[in-house]
């Protein structure tokens, strides 16, 4: 059972140093209402938040949210369709990357930085 305001997780499982999420983007999630009228997508702080808070799974992530940088946000992620997030800490530097994929391309990505 999906908890509220979180996707569907469909599948975890690691690829070396990086965790893989299969998502499904429930159409009846909050973040689609009103985001946009007639064409929903999923918003990019919605997309950060997640990226969080799938991550705090990660061995060592530590800290709080400090900032952000290399944001991209390619292709739309919309209701119903089932998306990959992968997710890396890189300890010594303080940042959690994370990338959004449909199939073989990038929705998005972008590096949080964390503080103690």
């Amino acid at each position: 059972m999906p908890i509220k305001g979180l996707p569907s997780l469909l599948d975890q499982h690691w690829q070396g140093d990086v965790l893989v999420l299969r998502l499904r983007l429930d159409p009846g999630l909050p973040w689609f209402s009103g985001h946009f009228p007639g064409a929903p997508l999923l918003p990019g702080v919605t997309q950060v938040h997640w990226a969080m808070h799938y991550g705090r799974q990660l061995p060592g992530l530590v800290g709080e949210f400090a900032g952000m940088s290399q944001l991209k946000f390619q292709r739309p992620l919309r209701p119903g369709q089932e998306c990959e997030l992968h997710l890396n800490w890189l300890a010594d530097k303080s940042q959690l990357l994370f990338s959004y994929r449909l199939g073989d391309e990038h929705a998005s990505s972008g590096r949080v930085r964390l503080c103690p």
